[in-house]
């Protein structure tokens, strides 16, 4: 009696786009760090968050991809809040969800360590904090890819306190701006929905350090 087998169905993809090359360098660390094998991380040399939608929106076409985030920073375009909420009709329009952090990739980073209970958007603030717990420090691909390729992996013990950390600082920036501070946690929503759990068993001696 032939034995029916049950068809292994293809993984949805996620494509992470981002015209900031420190950013591209983080992710392609986290798909790499968390085996995220259906997720794929693009660099494009936008010039404003309207280009940066437009181009993801043709890579996502092109390559067929479930779900396409935009990632940025405030401080990539040099662009205030307001006009994140005047860009979402074009996102939506190119089915591309947005991904920010105001100012920086390093706010973010470091919501790992700390709360903030005052709103900042002093780049340089968030650098300079970093850089004493991480010498050398700098949200830039040179660093993320040589000296910090390991950052993702000694914070990622403390996702879960970036995750309640940006709630409460969100809504912080959002009494004042009327806009989130960071999308990040809706973006690694998706990340854990079309990529499942992260696949850390490579990494636990580096862990354990």
């Amino acid at each position: 009696m032939i034995r029916k087998r049950t068809p292994i169905l293809p993984k949805k993809t996620i494509l992470i786009a981002t015209a900031n090359a420190g950013m591209a360098a983080y992710f392609s660390r986290v798909r790499k760090d968390c085996r995220y094998v259906n997720m794929t991380v693009e660099y494009l040399r936008a010039d404003s968050l309207e280009a940066l939608i437009k181009a993801t929106g043709k890579a996502r076409i092109a390559g067929k991809y479930a779900v396409a985030w935009a990632v940025f920073g405030l401080d990539d375009f040099g662009i205030a809040p307001a006009d994140i909420t005047a860009a979402e009709p074009l996102a939506e329009s190119r089915k591309v969800k947005l991904g920010w952090t105001s100012p920086n990739l390093s706010m973010w980073l470091f919501l790992h360590l700390k709360p903030l209970n005052v709103y900042v958007d002093n780049s340089s603030s968030f650098d300079s904090a970093l850089a004493k717990v991480f010498p050398g420090y700098e949200p830039t691909a040179e660093y993320l890819t040589n000296e910090g390729q390991d950052l993702h992996l000694r914070l990622f013990s403390s996702f879960s306190k970036a995750i309640l950390n940006s709630s409460a600082y969100n809504k912080i920036a959002e009494k004042k701006n009327g806009i989130m501070a960071t999308s990040f946690p809706l973006l690694y929503q998706d990340i854990k929905e079309y990529c499942g759990e992260a696949d850390l068993s490579h990494n636990q001696k580096l862990l354990a350090k």
